[in-house]
């Protein structure tokens, strides 16, 4: 049985995206990574309950370890599968209090929105074939055009993302800068990446879910700001043409990594249904490069665990 994996699929857009594709892939096995097992399958139950899908399970991952990313694509390997199909790279965080490290060291916001999903989809990589998708959850925030009222991102490198220095800027600033960037590099390792699997026919895309209220990235939020993120900003669905419900969101995603209508299309940036153009830094070759090659360093991949050449 072919295999589509969505990470950050236990609440939100994720949720909302894993529903849509067990409703329009009923003959494939959909894996939902969690870092906790006892939440993950109630999840999975209530997919199963919502759309009869028979075929739905949960396997530990915890992105705050590359450990635990291989240990996921080592148990991924030992299943009885016929391959990858689709791999949504959703999960992603954003903390607005204290700096926090991933298990590895690692800043977390870059560690968990960027350098495990990018380890990720390279150790997966091997059971994808031609007409296998990819897609990573970006942000409009990433682009410094569009009015979201959050930071620029700020690339200086990927070492210095990785470790960053002590700062007396409020942390609420910080964690919001560290996002926005975060995403930045979500969108350069897609046009990275199209470029290396272009002959595996192999499609890679980039996704802006919008402003989505109420979702998990406030969850470290303080309580006024939790409010403000749950119930006031809802309001804004009915005013701004890029903020959507979770649902709405969830199939939009859904669509891009597994419909008909976007088999054509690789190495683009979508605002929901649409293509539009991604940030002008986004498209900088000295930006993909330096990050890529950097975060090859910081996961320490080997090139006989994935299938396209290092670097």
């Amino acid at each position: 049985m072919q295999t589509i994996i969505i990470t950050g699929a236990t609440s939100g857009i994720g949720y909302e995206c894993a529903l849509e594709l067990a409703r329009m892939a009923p003959d494939k096995q959909l894996i939902i990574p969690c870092r906790n097992l006892q939440s993950g399958q109630k999840v999975v139950k209530k997919i199963q309950q919502q759309t009869n899908h028979q075929h739905v399970i949960c396997m530990p991952l915890d992105l705050e370890s590359l450990q635990s990313v291989r240990e996921f694509v080592q148990l991924f390997s030992e299943q009885p599968h016929r391959g990858l199909v689709a791999l949504l790279n959703n999960a992603g965080i954003q903390h607005a209090d204290e700096t926090r490290s991933t298990r590895d060291g690692f800043e977390a916001t870059f560690g968990v929105n960027h350098l495990a999903p990018f380890y990720l989809t390279l150790l997966l990589l091997p059971f994808m074939s031609a007409g296998s998708s990819i897609t990573f959850t970006a942000s409009g925030t990433h682009d410094p055009k569009q009015t979201t009222g959050m930071p620029t991102p700020v690339y200086t490198s990927a070492e210095q993302l990785a470790y960053p220095a002590k700062t007396n800027e409020s942390p609420v600033a910080v964690g919001q800068k560290r996002y926005t960037t975060s995403k930045l590099c979500n969108v350069l390792t897609t046009y990275a990446l199209q470029k290396r699997i272009e002959k595996l026919n192999i499609r890679v895309n980039a996704f802006d879910p919008g402003f989505v209220p109420g979702t998990g990235l406030a969850r470290s939020y303080s309580p006024f700001l939790k409010f403000i993120s749950n119930y006031i900003f809802k309001l804004l669905i009915l005013l701004h043409p890029n903020v959507h419900t979770a649902r709405q969101s969830g199939k939009n995603l859904a669509n891009l990594a597994y419909g008909d209508a976007y088999k054509a299309y690789t190495g683009k940036y979508f605002e929901g249904k649409k293509e539009i153009p991604s940030s002008e830094d986004s498209y900088r070759q000295d930006l993909q490069k330096e990050l890529w090659e950097t975060s090859l360093k910081l996961t320490g991949i080997k090139p006989e665990q994935t299938s396209i050449p290092l670097p």
